[in-house]
């Protein structure tokens, strides 16, 4: 997106180590904190949640069965 890790970090005033943990999943990152990165990036704050909660998701499910991913999927269109 042009913008260095560490640029972000700090104009989101957070450290760039903080950073690194969100994306491996080390460290949880609060709304907040997710609406101003939208914002720096320039991108739909729904999208990142998309985004965000999808990774999420995927993760939960690794180890399932499609027919049950779908289910899922099929469910969460619903509520």
């Amino acid at each position: 997106m042009g913008i260095f890790q560490k640029e972000l970090a700090s104009q989101i005033g957070v450290d760039e180590s903080f950073l690194c943990k969100v994306e491996k999943n080390e460290k949880k990152i609060t709304l907040d904190k997710l609406i101003l990165i939208s914002k720096e990036l320039n991108i739909d704050i729904d999208e990142l949640k998309i985004l965000f909660y999808t990774s999420k998701i995927s993760h939960l499910l690794k180890d399932e069965n499609i027919e049950l991913k779908l289910k899922v999927i099929d469910k969460k269109n619903y509520e």
